[in-house]
């Protein structure tokens, strides 16, 4: 008898033991509030500090662009890279034209390309659709090839294969088809 009251004395659960439980539950609770506030702040810095060259970029050319070129309105920025890299903005000057400025990395020369004179980066996309199946436009960047404007296409094909193609700024022609 008496190993059956030390039996059932082993099933009653201790004073407090309801509270040991609740005060692990939210220790773990904290401890994955923690863990997820640790992971989306170093993404979010990972990511801020890998865009910084490209926002440097960008404020560098907009501002040329403003200054040099009278833009009023800044509508797109592209960047382009080939056998050199190449920013480009898309806005409006102060005359109200849809302008392209073109500067080139590390320099501070600045084209001026009146909008209608060539396509546009749609225009572009379009030209490669006559020729190619694109099912993912990844971007368009205005740039220079072998001293002509082009518009740089990169998309995926129906494989998920990246592929890039060059089309010529004022003629709409494709320059060059890169399949990777």
């Amino acid at each position: 008898m008496v190993m059956q009251r030390q039996h059932s004395a082993k099933r009653q659960p201790k004073l407090g033991n309801a509270k040991q439980v609740r005060w692990l539950k939210s220790r773990w609770l904290w401890g994955l509030v923690a863990t997820c506030l640790l992971l989306v702040t170093g993404s979010w810095l990972f990511y801020a500090s890998a865009n910084q060259p490209r926002a440097a970029a960008q404020d560098r050319v907009t501002a040329l662009a403003k200054s040099k070129a009278k833009l009023t309105s800044v509508s797109n920025f592209f960047v382009y890279h080939r056998d050199q890299t190449y920013y480009a903005v898309a806005g409006i000057d102060q005359r109200g034209k849809q302008v392209l400025v073109l500067v080139p990395n590390h320099r501070n020369q600045v084209t001026v390309i009146d909008q209608a004179t060539g396509i546009n980066g749609r225009q572009a996309i379009h030209a490669v659709q006559d020729r190619q199946r694109i099912d993912r436009v990844l971007h368009t960047a205005l740039g220079k090839y072998n001293h002509r404007l082009v518009w740089e296409v990169a998309y995926l094909d129906r494989h998920a294969t990246v592929n890039y193609a060059l089309v010529d700024f004022k003629t709409g022609k494709l320059v060059q088809q890169i399949n990777l």
